[in-house]
């Protein structure tokens, strides 16, 4: 089990008697259906379904959460706040406040918890949370908000604390960690907005409808050419998890080509691993029907489309 600090994660705290209805409204899963000490994956659309923000929606008797891998948090919150009217509902950021930590790799909740050995347990299960104690070598006992999650078949366990130049626990090679969840986020093709995809996109092109897209709950900003697209079966562009023989850094920022030279898209992400490097890109969706390739030096580089998972 290894630990890593995620710097760029930002959080916040919905409260209010009104909140779950209103978030159901306002993003692409179901949050009225989602009970306490359960998460979701799900995306902030606008009318067009044009992506404003994607991450984790957290459930609480009190509060609901929203975990977001990006620091871009004002389109979000302006956009919540824009139509809340008569609701109980009020949207606060806690990002600066709070130190997020993630443990990766395969593990034993308890061995970080205090008194909370069911709550830990039931943190063996992707997409739950909870609140518990945390033992800190240094702080001592701390509390913290815990968040399971799987990324390309490998668990880790998402912890946030109050903010404090001291966090928990202490990082373990973190430069090599933090390459691993790069690597990890590339397979499981988890975007960050405004870096992966943007409101230029519309959620289904990020292809994680099943689990980022509840197509059941009924009305919600975005829902109608969401609904569209399912009806047609296809989007026209879709994120892909793309690899190549080269290194990340030939890969980031590449146009992707087809065979004739036509420009398929552009790496936006990119990690390196033991084959070369793999990488996310927004490709037509017919492109990945044949040869792909991006030039380096004047040079053709071979680029694949892959599933992407692969446990680590």
């Amino acid at each position: 089990m290894t630990f890593l600090p995620l710097p760029s994660l930002s959080r916040f705290i919905v409260t209010g008697n009104d909140r779950a209805k209103y978030l159901h409204n306002f993003c692409t899963n179901n949050i009225k259906e989602l009970p306490s000490g359960k998460a979701c994956e799900a995306f902030f659309c606008d009318v067009k379904a044009r992506v404003i923000a994607h991450g984790y929606i957290l459930a609480f008797e009190d509060s609901h959460e929203i975990w977001m891998l990006v620091r871009e948090e004002a389109s979000l919150l302006k956009h919540l706040n824009r139509y809340i009217i008569t609701e109980d509902v009020t949207v606060t950021s806690a990002t600066e406040s709070t130190a997020v930590i993630a443990a990766i790799g395969e593990m034993s909740a308890n061995k970080l918890l205090i008194g909370a050995e069911d709550a830990g347990a039931g943190l063996q299960e992707p997409l739950s949370c909870a609140r518990l104690q945390i033992r800190h070598p240094d702080r001592g006992v701390v509390t913290a908000t815990a968040f399971s999650v799987t990324w390309a078949g490998t668990p880790m366990l998402w912890m946030a604390t109050q903010n404090d130049s001291n966090p928990i626990p202490p990082p373990v090679e973190a430069d090599a960690t933090a390459a691993q969840f790069e690597e990890l986020r590339i397979r499981e093709r988890f975007p960050i907005i405004n870096e992966d995809m943007s409101i230029e996109n519309m959620a289904p092109e990020a292809e994680r409808n099943s689990s980022a897209i509840s197509y059941a709950k009924g009305c919600y900003l975005g829902q109608e050419p969401i609904a569209r697209l399912d009806a047609m079966g296809h989007v026209n562009r879709a994120l892909r998890c793309v690899e190549s023989a080269g290194p990340a850094s030939q890969l980031w920022k590449s146009n992707i080509l087809t065979a004739d030279g036509v420009v398929a898209g552009v790496v936006t992400s990119a990690a390196t691993v033991d084959e070369g490097s793999i990488g996310l890109a927004v490709l037509r969706a017919n492109a990945t029907q044949g040869q792909l390739h991006c030039v380096v030096d004047g040079q053709h580089v071979a680029v694949r489309d892959i599933k992407g998972v692969r446990r680590l």
